[in-house]
């Protein structure tokens, strides 16, 4: 797909540039054919403002020819002409007794003579300039042009080339991404489903059995349900940010908001025997969706309680930092590496690779797209046993 659309889009430059190359030669080859033309009518109007034409040298004659013409006798009387012209005898007379008897002031004969004439006291005066005088220069002129928008051409290619990989790169990338992210929630649905086949079938082969002997079955069912539920709403958040799909959003207590969430975890985390403390700086305000914020918080907690290294010695602060609430997690955790670090909110992404952890490698990457939603960032940072998770929201003040 990635290919067939670099093709179309290097298709399409190569199609306008075309049109524009051929625009632009017509236009050159039509200004400058003009220009050619109008100096041409100027030099033989000059020549015939001349008084006295034996004045004129061979340089001003080049590519042209000056004849008087009497009406009286019908004859040509005086005749001159410049380097780079010849013309047959009998065809000149012929040409000149044309132009005599045209009415036209100037004009030209067939494609190869322009003229121009003045008449007076029975002697008309002619001035003709032949166009394959100057042919050698027009050809250069053409050849020029040609081999300057050809060599642009063939730049303005080879640059299209490199820019259609820059510009494809990033939908090779989200495409990629794409299916990477089909690829894990296949994978992480699949271990569920198998589960609750597995289980629904051991059910089905004792159907004389009573409910409470296949209970073990059936609770196995059940969690693996209430996961793959917990997965699909994952999923489902994920899906509608990536489409840009708006939250409502309110003024917010940050510090209300993460204190009732604390609150509510404080217990789970006593039972797993974790050491947790926080400290909440009061009434700090942002505006933002509160279950969004709960959400997030609940994301760190959850993910400090399943990731941390014994009893974790897990701190929780909201604070201001400039014009910003800044709320981070903290916790005891096995070493990591930068390449970890870096990775550790990709979807799917879990610092164990085999998957046998709790988690889906989701979390993080909700927690990353709620602080984005809200205008803010979240890094996570790792020093000395321990990993901090701290996200950044822009902090709302009421204006006076």
């Amino acid at each position: 797909m990635i290919s067939k659309l670099r093709r179309k889009i290097f298709a399409i430059n190569i199609i306008s540039i075309s049109i524009v190359y051929v625009i632009a030669i017509a236009f050159i080859f039509a200004f400058g054919y003009t220009r050619l033309n109008d100096e041409r009518v100027m030099r033989l109007n000059g020549a015939l403002a001349l008084e006295a034409w034996q004045n004129l040298d061979a340089e001003n004659l080049n590519g042209m020819v000056v004849a008087e013409y009497d009406h009286n006798t019908s004859e040509i009387t005086w005749l001159a002409h410049g380097e780079n012209v010849h013309f047959d005898p009998d065809v000149f007379e012929g040409m000149v007794k044309e132009i005599v008897a045209n009415e036209n002031s100037n004009g030209w004969i067939g494609l190869r003579v322009l003229y121009a004439k003045r008449v007076g006291n029975g002697v008309t005066r002619i001035a003709l300039f032949d166009r394959d005088s100057n042919l050698a220069s027009i050809i250069l002129y053409v050849l020029i042009t040609v081999i300057a928008l050809t060599t642009g051409l063939a730049s303005y290619l080879f640059i299209s080339v490199i820019l259609s990989h820059v510009a494809i790169r990033p939908v090779a990338e989200s495409w990629k991404m794409q299916k990477q992210f089909v690829a894990d929630a296949s994978h992480e649905l699949k271990t569920p489903l198998s589960v609750i086949m597995a289980n629904t079938d051991l059910v089905a082969s004792h159907p004389n059995e009573t409910v409470a002997s296949q209970m073990q079955w059936i609770e196995n069912a059940r969690a693996e349900t209430a996961r793959m539920a917990e997965l699909v709403n994952d999923l489902l958040f994920l899906a509608k940010s990536d489409d840009g799909v708006k939250t409502t959003v309110e003024v917010v207590d940050m510090s209300e908001c993460i204190e009732r969430t604390v609150l509510t975890y404080e217990a789970v985390l006593y039972e797993n025997g974790k050491s947790f403390d926080y400290e909440i700086a009061p009434h700090l305000q942002i505006r933002g969706n509160e279950g969004q914020l709960k959400q997030l918080a609940t994301i760190l907690l959850d993910n400090a309680n399943k990731y941390s290294r014994g009893v974790g010695n897990i701190k929780l602060n909201v604070g201001i930092i400039g014009k910003n609430v800044e709320f981070s997690v903290s916790n005891d955790c096995d070493f990591l590496t930068e390449e970890q670090l870096e990775h550790l909110f990709d979807r799917f992404y879990t610092v164990d690779q085999s998957r046998t952890s709790s988690g889906n490698g989701l979390g993080l990457s909700i927690a990353q797209v709620i602080c984005q939603t809200h205008g803010g960032k979240i890094t996570a940072t790792y020093l000395d046993g321990r990993i901090t998770f701290t996200a950044t929201l822009p902090q709302y003040k009421q204006k006076q």
